[in-house]
């Protein structure tokens, strides 16, 4: 799995790089966490927001036994840290831009074994990799998924960190699964990933670019740069990090915005265009018929030059999933995927936790959906799918995440009281905000009395466990109840603490007559 290597071989790969100390002593392990440095371990420096792993160099090499450290310019002389001129130090410029370097270096560049298929954009990452996976294990491959809900390897879970892990952390998870027996790697590309060089060194064989709206605008600032950022993994990434058998980049384009029209321009290699809406493309969907628990339509693929269409019968519902079942098409199809295997992978699919995910009512006659629904697209893809089904009325419960981009708080209250009947405003994971206080923003894009298009009943109600309660209670036959925002989520963040929480059982939970 590892390839042990000596310090002189890591310089070798940093260009720039300047080393003190010997050189030549065996590296048997690499990390960026100071609390898991072992013996013989190369230690790498990183500077977060919160932390400084300068501050812990000297105790990695004096007192853990690591065998170099890798450290920014002026990094240790920032965090108060001198070492003794015989140490092995290695400075760069940048130790986050080093890291996957030495990363794919230690572990053999798994990547280069594997097909590699990478998911960008604000919303459907999750879901896309699920039916991207569904489709070649239909086609008899060994799939592994990275993203949101984990990482695991048809069936086999691995531990992983964030929607993209760090990048030591990430290649050792593509080494572990390529050592067992992977061939296919299909994984988020969060934006934080892109812009901290979690991704740098993986050799994609195919980028998917979902869609882009506003989120993480409290780390990009912008939507400008959030953009930029995600369209690295089309336009930098093919050539900084090629594929040794020379294939070709496949970029999957969704360009039914303007932000994948103009990624088309920057995009590189052989590039499919998809779109559920009037904008041209070579795949679109045509014939939908949608349902709670599956959605069905004709996906149509013309380019031109070959002309045809697939019957597609999904076992998941919300209209918000044709879009991200073209981009599964699309990239299967390029793979060389059969027309068969995609059919069948798709509806096979097995279900995609927390994405509108139906919660049993029994015989009340109204239907209970949970939805990760985070972001406004998100919120308003969960409510324009819902309406899509001629619901009596749309009952919503939702809130948003504390110490997060405050902007979209007003925007996904609108869109609540434009497209609900009842909004329950309730807490999401506060983490370190007071819930009152972000209600209360969210509040300000709700008001009936300045805004005519409002005509949700509005209830606020910052118990999430009481608010989800009240919705049900309120429910009558030909109602659609929306939970919106944890979806998969089985934990609730307040302060510090993460308390056990779940939308799928405490729904269940009420429905069954538990107490609140």
């Amino acid at each position: 799995m590892e390839t042990p290597s000596p310090i002189n071989h890591y310089i070798g790969l940093l260009k720039g790089s300047v080393a003190q100390g010997e050189t030549t002593r065996l590296v048997t392990g690499i990390t960026h966490d100071s609390r898991t440095v072992k013996p013989g371990d190369l230690y790498i420096c990183l500077k977060g927001a919160k932390f400084d792993g300068h501050a812990y160099a000297k105790e990695a090499l004096a007192e853990k036994g690591a065998v170099a450290v890798v450290v920014n310019e002026g990094g240790l002389q920032s965090a108060g840290i001198t070492l003794p001129e015989t140490v092995s130090v290695i400075t760069v410029k940048d130790t986050r831009a080093a890291l996957p370097l030495i990363s794919c270096g230690f572990y053999g560049n798994p990547s280069h074994a594997l097909t590699m298929i990478g998911i960008t954009g604000t919303n459907g990452k999750t879901s896309t990799v699920r039916l991207i996976a569904s489709i070649f294990r239909k086609a008899g491959k060994r799939v592994g998924t990275i993203g949101t809900l984990g990482s695991e390897l048809d069936g086999k879970n691995y531990p992983s960190e964030h929607t993209t892990p760090e990048s030591d952390q990430l290649q050792a998870l593509l080494a572990q699964m390529r050592d067992d027996g992977a061939e296919v790697v299909v994984m988020e590309v969060s934006s934080h990933a892109i812009a901290q060089y979690r991704t740098a060194g993986i050799a994609f064989n195919v980028g998917i670019f979902t869609n882009l709206t506003q989120d993480h605008l409290d780390y990009h600032g912008n939507m400008q740069d959030y953009f930029e950022t995600k369209a690295r993994l089309f336009s930098e990434y093919p050539l900084a990090f090629p594929r040794p058998d020379k294939k070709s980049f496949i970029s999957v384009i969704n360009v039914g915005q303007w932000e994948g029209r103009d990624l088309v321009t920057r995009a590189r290699g052989d590039i499919l265009t998809f779109a559920t809406g009037d904008v041209p493309a070579v795949l679109k969907a045509s014939n939908v018929t949608l349902a709670t628990e599956s959605s069905n339509f004709t996906a149509v693929y013309d380019s031109g030059v070959e002309k045809f269409s697939l019957n597609i019968e999904l076992p998941i519902g919300g209209a918000f999933q044709i879009g991200n079942a073209l981009g599964a098409i699309g990239a299967c199809l390029r793979m060389g995927v059969s027309k068969e295997a995609i059919v069948e992978g798709l509806a096979s699919l097995p279900p995609v936790p927390g994405r509108f995910e139906a919660v049993p009512t029994g015989d009340r006659g109204f239907s209970v959906i949970v939805d990760y629904a985070h972001s406004p697209d998100g919120l308003e893809n969960l409510l324009r799918s819902a309406k899509e089904l001629n619901p009596k009325r749309i009952i919503t419960v939702f809130g948003c995440g504390g110490n997060r981009d405050k902007g979209k708080r007003p925007i996904m209250g609108r869109l609540a009281g434009v497209h609900s009947e009842i909004a329950i405003v309730t807490s999401d994971n506060p983490r370190k905000e007071d819930p009152n206080e972000i209600i209360s923003e969210i509040l300000t894009g709700i008001d009936r009395n300045s805004d005519p298009d409002i005509k949700a009943e509005i209830h606020v109600e910052p118990d999430r466990r009481k608010a989800i309660a009240l919705a049900i209670s309120l429910a009558l036959p030909g109602d659609i109840v929306l939970i919106a925002g944890k979806g998969h989520e089985d934990y609730q963040i307040v302060g510090e603490k993460v308390l056990p929480f779940d939308d799928r059982l405490v729904a269940r939970e009420i429905l069954q007559g538990g107490s609140v």
